[in-house]
């Protein structure tokens, strides 16, 4: 049997119409279009609809909006109605494939200039919602832009997608070289723009534990940002830590005095934090305790979070189990504070989490310190960090090997863990 082939979108409607056995009477009160318009399209007087005229009859005639799609980027070639067929296709549709043909369709428009077509769709991409339909926006825009020679949107493709691409915390190291990448491509971006690309590198690096790439990145932070952008405030602390953390205190020192002239809302929390590791690294350790604990009763919770952990190690450092037993009984940090999307946060909570078990396995309280232990291994794999991972993990076979501990507990604590660590990577 022959297949008949449908060769205009007015026979597809008549012929859709004619097997449903509806009027253009009831087709016209069904979709709202004019009898006499539906007439002229399927009679072919109409030579190339309206999408937006032919969209309601498809869907009160339940013909597919692929199959609509799929006939409009074969046909259509005028781009600002490719353009409106391609906002469709993203409002109504989460097939990838399906918004990426109508969105090389649009660009493939003869009537408009190719950059002009690049920068009305790279436009969009900020309203969609769908990560993989993003990235995936964000790719033919820079194959079009390499294969026509534009390269401001080679550059601003590549660091849109970094940004995408950095929310995957699975995936922390693969996306921090591929931002690195785009620092080829850095001045074929608006001034604003590098500045970022520097901060979000520098973060990143200081979240893999790069603390000489993170100083380099914030550098030219500082340098080429005049004014006082948060960019630039956080640039500073970003220099103070990443110095502090590699041992170049009288570095660290200088950046934190640049740092403590500004006066934004989340400066003050960090300047005390950072005042009581110094005192505690100077040895006025009594000093920085007392900062900390005044510092706790007044703080946010996410503050609460690197304050209890820095009180915590210096009371293991002064072997003060008694204190640090105070502290873990009467601290409340409730982790549904924390904002899971930052990986600064997680990593943070995560060290939290592993101090607490190094405290409880000081008093011999080994049954709390795997429990913690454990928890600190599944937030250290949420941002990938396994060096640290691995330790917390290291910990708890150790506890089972130095000490009569009940093994069984600790299984179904690690079966849960692997379990859904497993999840996590699936999804």
């Amino acid at each position: 049997m022959e297949v008949a082939v449908v060769k205009t979108i007015g026979e597809l409607i008549r012929d859709t119409r004619r097997s449903l056995d509806i009027t253009l009477t009831q087709l016209s009160e069904l979709s709202g279009i004019p009898k006499g318009t539906i007439s002229r399209i399927e009679n072919g007087d109409v030579k190339r609809p309206e999408f937006q005229t032919v969209h309601p009859l498809a869907a009160a005639l339940k013909i597919s909006f692929e199959t609509l799609i799929d006939y409009y980027v074969e046909v259509e070639k005028r781009s600002e109605h490719l353009m409106r067929i391609y906002q469709a296709t993203v409002r109504q549709c989460s097939d990838v494939e399906l918004i990426r043909k109508a969105a090389t369709k649009y660009l493939e428009s003869s009537n408009e200039d190719s950059l002009d077509l690049t920068e009305k769709l790279y436009r969009t991409i900020d309203s969609v919602e769908d990560t993989s339909i993003q990235l995936s926006l964000l790719n033919l825009i820079i194959d079009y832009a390499r294969a026509h020679g534009i390269m401001p949107f080679i550059a601003k493709g590549m660091y849109q997608r970094y940004l995408v691409e950095r929310n995957d915390f699975s995936k922390l190291k693969e996306t921090y070289y591929s931002g690195k990448y785009v620092l080829h491509y850095i001045d074929f971006l608006p001034q604003n723009d590098r500045i970022e690309l520097h901060y979000k590198l520098g973060i990143h690096a200081y979240n893999l534990r790069l603390y000489g790439e993170s100083i380099d990145h914030c550098k030219r932070v500082i340098t080429k940002d005049n004014g006082e952008s948060p960019y630039k405030v956080n640039a500073l602390g970003i220099l103070r830590d990443a110095h502090f953390s590699i041992g170049e205190y009288k570095e660290a020192e200088l950046y934190s005095i640049q740092y403590k002239q500004f006066n934004h809302p989340h400066t003050r929390e960090n300047i005390v934090l950072m005042d009581a590791l110094f005192n505690a690294k100077k040895g006025n350790v009594e000093q920085a305790i007392e900062q900390l604990l005044a510092f706790l009763e007044t703080c946010s919770e996410v503050s609460s979070i690197p304050a209890t952990r820095q009180l915590l190690q210096l009371y293991l450092k002064q072997n003060d189990l008694k204190s640090a037993k105070d502290q873990l009984e009467t601290s409340k940090i409730n982790p549904s504070v924390l904002d899971k999307s930052n990986p600064l946060i997680c990593s943070r909570y995560a060290d939290y989490l592993q101090v607490k078990g190094e405290c409880y396995l000081a008093l011999e309280d080994y049954e709390k310190c795997i429990a913690h232990m454990v928890d600190g291994a599944s937030y250290y794999s949420k941002v990938n960090d396994t060096v640290k991972e691995k330790e917390c993990l290291n910990t708890v076979m150790r506890i089972h090997l130095e000490h009569n501990v009940s093994p069984q507990p600790t299984f179904e604590k690690l079966s849960t863990y692997y379990i859904k660590s497993a999840k996590e990577m699936e999804g």
